[in-house]
């Protein structure tokens, strides 16, 4: 209440292997979807492929749009309050193209409990719910 918040578009991909795993990345915040911000003149398509490559080092096939959703991510002790608008595509890996970008990132392969249970963002979360 009475804070202003920033908006942040997003895209985040919700990728399931053979054996029923989701690929989530481990970074220094948690474990998160991989993708992220839209920036400035992209499509969220676009934006997802810039951000799983930079975050895993793989090339990504978007299959289908799942949904949207929101969340509030407020951090009070730096003054940023933000509402991240996001958009989340079935995705599948396609081919590795180097190492992640993003260094602090590992790609990781986590069943739906797992997943479930250490993604940090509550929208993260609503995502695989789809593809359970």
């Amino acid at each position: 209440m009475g804070q202003s918040y920033n908006v942040q578009d997003c895209s985040y991909a919700v990728i399931r292997n053979g054996e029923g795993k989701f690929a989530v990345a481990r970074t220094p915040k948690g474990i998160v979807l991989l993708g992220g911000g839209v920036e400035h003149g992209e499509s969220e398509q676009d934006a997802l492929y810039r951000e799983a490559y930079e975050e895993s080092g793989y090339r990504i096939n978007i299959v289908s749009r799942l949904g949207f959703a929101s969340q509030y991510v407020n951090n009070p002790a730096k003054g940023r309050y933000r509402l991240k608008r996001g958009t989340f595509f079935e995705c599948e890996l396609r081919e590795k193209l180097g190492p992640p970008v993003d260094d602090d990132h590992e790609l990781i392969w986590l069943s739906y409990e797992d997943a479930h249970a250490s993604l940090i963002r509550p929208f993260h979360k609503w995502a695989i719910e789809f593809m359970r």
